[in-house]
């Protein structure tokens, strides 16, 4: 039997196929194969060559083609070594060389055989559209909810939320989603000469109006999407948001602190006070200009 591996490794066989070909395991294969000194030792330094910064680790290879130096990366040293190996050829040439008669069907057509083929291949088939249908999207729903739920989703979620803040701070992402009550606050604010900025942002968070002249931020809090203490009590589950009103008091909160924290005075309009009295606004503001006289 070691005959017939050393023989089969030597006439081009590799490995895994003379494990298919004598039902051998690959162990008892790479015994023989090591013992007769066939498989090349990999050098000490076989590694020494690669750059880690912090995530990837880095190397370079020159393409066949331009002689140019391409980085590739892996997550693992062995990942790129594996990849290096397989690299001869950028990208951009490898494109390059398959434009035209380069391209490996070029000028091919299938033959009546074929076409044939594949049309009875496919006869009888049926291709589903089960999101059309009322019971795979719930279980669909289902199978998402419990991923989210049971925290396996969590690095997702986190890296999604950062990837929405870093949109928000740069200003790529603007919410104009205003309540009516928010644009007659403004109106009121305009027709008063109060210069008002709606929208504003402070690192991730956005306040619905900001007036520069009382460096005030304004937040308008309906009272049912606030939790309202008055009407709610801290362990009201809010269906809609998904939280406990305890939890969305402590994210209002959190956004209070972070004013406070840059040095912003804050006012928080409740709905039900602004339905009492419209022009609440100005009675605030006088008294922020009371205190500014």
């Amino acid at each position: 039997m070691e005959e017939e591996i050393i023989s089969l490794y030597l006439s081009g066989y590799g490995s895994t196929t003379i494990v298919k070909l004598l039902s051998l395991t690959k162990r008892k294969v790479l015994k023989v194969l090591n013992a007769n000194n066939l498989i090349p030792k990999k050098p000490s330094n076989h590694y020494d060559n690669f750059e880690f910064d912090g995530k990837h680790w880095k190397s370079k290879y020159t393409c066949n083609s331009c002689s140019e130096d391409i980085e590739i990366k892996a997550s693992k040293p062995y990942y790129l070594a594996r990849n290096l190996k397989k690299k001869n050829i950028c990208k951009k040439c490898s494109l390059d060389l398959q434009v035209g008669e380069g391209n490996p069907f070029y000028n091919k057509k299938h033959t009546d055989e074929t076409i044939n083929k594949i049309s009875s291949s496919k006869t009888g088939i049926v291709t589903s559209d089960h999101m059309s249908t009322d019971k795979y999207r719930k279980i669909v729903s289902d199978l998402a909810k419990e991923r989210w739920g049971s925290g396996k989703m969590e690095k997702t979620r986190l890296k999604l939320s950062q990837i929405m803040k870093d949109k928000h701070i740069k200003g790529e992402i603007k919410s104009i989603n205003r309540s009516k009550a928010e644009f007659e606050i403004i109106d009121c604010l305009e027709r008063n000469n109060i210069q008002c900025e709606p929208n504003y942002h402070i690192d991730s968070k956005i306040y619905d109006i900001y007036i520069p002249k009382y460096n005030l931020l304004v937040e308008y809090n309906g009272d049912y999407w606030h939790c309202n203490p008055k009407k709610y009590s801290e362990d009201y589950f809010h269906s809609k948001k998904n939280k406990t009103a305890k939890e969305i008091w402590e994210y209002d909160k959190n956004k209070l602190d972070l004013a406070n924290q840059r040095g912003y005075n804050y006012l928080i309009i409740w709905e039900s006070d602004y339905k009492l009295n419209p022009n609440i606004i100005n009675v605030y503001l006088d008294k922020y200009e009371t205190r500014k006289n």
